[in-house]
């Protein structure tokens, strides 16, 4: 077996580049900066209740001046201080808002809609009232982005009790039924879609300093950088690349269920270039392998969801990429790869990887108290690989998660790039969520963003049109 380290890909910003997207936003600005054209100003529209909305705006207000890092991590840098949310830096932006974009709820209908005693009914009555809501910012007041206060007394009836270290946004989600799920964050996102404007979920316990949220800069950095990349859907930052190799394009294929538990369904997600810009396709119905039970795409399947998400893709790029890059969570069958294959062959692609980015039982340890460092990778053969995507942290001289870290195995199926290349990718692509500022997602975003793709359109009718855009499924 065969180990070897792979160097933290770097991040391009503005006016350089870095490994940290938080060190790169606060002394290199976003990269979109170098476009003369872009925007800079945040039109925000709210809906809740008067009082959560109030305390929003003090967040928001708080978020445009300087905000110290937790200092309990700030002696290795695992936190970085907020440099704020305006523009003479950073984001280079300024959020808009006032009482004219704002949608209060009655708290007699938040109160009737917790009494209700059908769990579906009452999640529905929910989604539906923040929903008129959305339509109203959207269809009259034009917002960039909706941000959703969900009240206090929907915690444990409409979403989850509170978690400790939850994200900004949270789960919002409700304790699935038996026979059907009904999922708020879920519903309400496929709902808003329709309207044509992201949507920020908050929690509201997430708009006071307490112990059951993350630190005040830590919200600041991951709240901001969503409604930054949601409101005026360009990122901010890219992967460095090799501007001497082709044009890469990367693909997820990712599968769920319907809600009622008895099809399963694909989602080609994200399928984009270096600079992010992609589309997401939805597929048909497909059938489980009677072996290992896995989703298994037709020849006629994968050939038609490839080559239409192509064909997007060069409309929305204007070109098609010079390298394609297949990621999947599970086998290729032979007659799935096919497929593949055929699309690309038609539409003159000749250089691709495909693999398989899996979850693995193996564990490997180190000496001392840390676990192995990220970028850790194992040859376990000429074609499978154990990659570790989180880990101790060199610049940090620290393991910065709570947890024991579990690998990704990848497995190489075909390819024109060294094993190498393929695993530094799979590395790189984990910097690439633009939810947040974690430069170590255990996954890399062509999965994540399956998964996230395929969590909301199962709530989308089959006639609805899902997004193209990342952005409004985050």
């Amino acid at each position: 077996m065969k180990a070897e380290y792979l160097e933290e890909p770097f991040l391009i910003f503005g006016k350089g580049k870095t490994i940290c997207p938080r060190e790169g936003i606060s002394g290199l600005n976003v990269y979109d900066t170098v476009q003369s054209a872009r925007k800079d100003q945040l039109l925000i529209g709210m809906v809740g209740l008067e009082e959560d909305i109030e305390n929003l705006k003090g967040w928001l207000h708080r978020f445009e001046s300087f905000i110290p890092a937790n200092p309990k991590g700030k002696q290795k840098g695992l936190f970085k201080s907020f440099p704020g949310f305006n523009q003479d830096q950073g984001f280079c932006a300024k959020f808009l808002y006032d009482t004219n974009y704002d949608r209060i709820l009655s708290p007699k209908d938040v109160t009737e809609i917790a009494k209700e005693s059908n769990h579906e009914k009452r999640i529905l009555d929910a989604v539906k009232l923040f929903e008129e809501n959305i339509k109203f910012l959207a269809d009259i007041k034009n917002c960039d982005v909706i941000m959703c206060v969900i009240p206090k007394s929907f915690e444990g009836k409409i979403v989850l009790e509170n978690k400790d270290e939850e994200p900004v946004e949270g789960t919002a989600e409700d304790d699935d039924g038996p026979e059907l799920e009904t999922n708020f964050r879920r519903a309400l996102k496929a709902r808003a879609m329709r309207f044509n404007v992201p949507i920020q979920i908050i929690r509201e316990y997430i708009l006071h300093d307490n112990k059951k949220s993350q630190d005040a800069a830590t919200k600041a950095w991951n709240l901001c950088t969503a409604l930054y990349y949601k409101a005026l859907q360009t990122i901010p930052w890219k992967l460095e690349v090799d501007e001497n190799r082709p044009k890469v394009c990367f693909v997820g294929i990712g599968f769920y269920r319907s809600r009622d538990k008895q099809t399963i369904q694909t989602s080609l997600a994200q399928i984009f270039n270096e600079n992010g810009k992609g589309v997401i396709l939805r597929g048909t119905p497909v059938t489980e392998d009677k072996e290992d039970k896995k989703p298994h795409l037709t020849f006629e399947q994968s050939y038609s969801l490839l080559k239409d998400a192509l064909t997007k893709y060069k409309f929305a790029t204007g070109m098609m990429p010079g390298r394609l890059v297949l990621h999947k969570t599970s086998k290729y069958y032979d007659d799935e790869q096919d497929g593949f294959e055929q699309a690309m062959a038609e539409l003159g692609i000749t250089e691709y990887d495909i693999v398989t980015v899996m979850e693995t039982d193996l564990r490997f340890f180190r000496n001392g108290l840390y676990p192995p460092v990220r970028g850790s990778l194992f040859q376990l053969t000429e074609d499978r690989y154990v990659l570790y995507t989180r880990g101790s942290v060199h610049q940090y001289q620290t393991y910065p998660g709570m947890y024991i870290p579990a690998p990704l195995e990848i497995r190489i199926v075909s390819r024109v790039s060294s094993a190498k290349t393929v695993c530094r990718e799979v590395l790189g692509l984990t910097k690439m969520n633009w939810n947040n500022t974690q430069f170590d997602n255990k996954y890399p975003i062509t999965i994540g963003c399956a998964r996230k793709v395929g969590e909301i359109m199962k709530y989308l009718g089959e006639n609805e049109m899902p997004k193209e855009s990342y952005a409004f499924y985050m």
